[in-house]
């Protein structure tokens, strides 16, 4: 998955695959294969080559992430690409789709159909990658369907909810 990021104000590109247990990461020119653990909740054991890294990870609002390694925090505000996109061909008009920006888990889906909902009010909580991703509405209006069940698997780009 390919994402554009801003690393305490430096835009980047960031490309991750995981398979295996194994993470391929490139961070702007720098590439990275690393196995990855997570021993609790928000804490991440990087193990490349024979250096460990103990990553703490917690999200914030805006897909903005905090992030210790070692010494040294990060700010880091992630954009999906796709998700931009998506988001740049709809207008606020009509009726909107609320789309997966990556594949994952619907952990909590947060209104039901017919329920009123704010602009940028969460709709649905989809986990990637072991993070949470709160799927916002782009407008104020009212959910007219939720197409997805706490528990369920979804794709990159499946449409979760459509409000109007």
């Amino acid at each position: 998955m390919k994402y554009d990021a801003e690393i305490d104000g430096r835009a980047v590109t960031v490309e991750l695959e995981q398979r295996d247990g194994r993470v391929s990461a490139k961070v702007g020119e720098r590439a990275y294969e690393v196995e990855v653990t997570r021993p609790e909740t928000g804490v991440y054991l990087l193990f490349h080559g024979d250096q460990i890294y103990e990553v703490r990870l917690w999200s914030e609002a805006n897909q903005t992430l905090r992030v210790n390694l070692r010494d040294r925090r990060f700010v880091i505000k992630v954009i999906d690409r796709r998700q931009r996109r998506l988001a740049a061909e709809q207008t606020s008009e009509g009726r909107q789709q609320l789309i997966a920006p990556m594949p994952g888990k619907v952990v909590r889906v947060l209104l039901e159909s017919g329920a009123e909902v704010a602009a940028g009010q969460g709709v649905v909580v989809v986990e990637a990658m072991k993070m949470q991703n709160e799927i916002k509405s782009p407008k104020a209006g009212r959910v007219l369907e939720v197409r997805v069940k706490q528990g369920a698997t979804v794709t990159a780009g499946q449409v979760l909810a459509v409000v109007e």
